[in-house]
């Protein structure tokens, strides 16, 4: 299935694909792109009565290392996704 999702060559990311991320201090992460319901705990909205929700959010995911993970923007907001490579 396609995510939607384009790697840093454009190449379409795809449920079942490994990629390849090289973070910035060299370490090197493969993940293999999963379609999964994942639960999370997140911080709830400041009106809300509760500080914390426990979410069901169903979407891609990066499976690492018994880990479901969602991509991550950094600072200039960025996604990991574009600096992935289907391998």
């Amino acid at each position: 299935m396609n995510t939607g999702l384009k790697d840093k060559n454009g190449t379409p990311i795809m449920t079942g694909d490994r990629i390849r991320l090289v973070l910035d201090d060299g370490e090197i992460r493969e993940f293999d792109v999963c379609f999964k319901t994942v639960e999370r705990t997140v911080k709830s909205h400041p009106d809300f009565h509760d500080r914390y929700a426990r979410v069901a959010i169903t979407g891609v995911v990066f499976c690492w290392e018994g880990y479901d993970l969602f991509p991550c923007i950094d600072e200039n907001g960025i996604s990991d996704v574009t600096k992935m490579e289907v391998i």
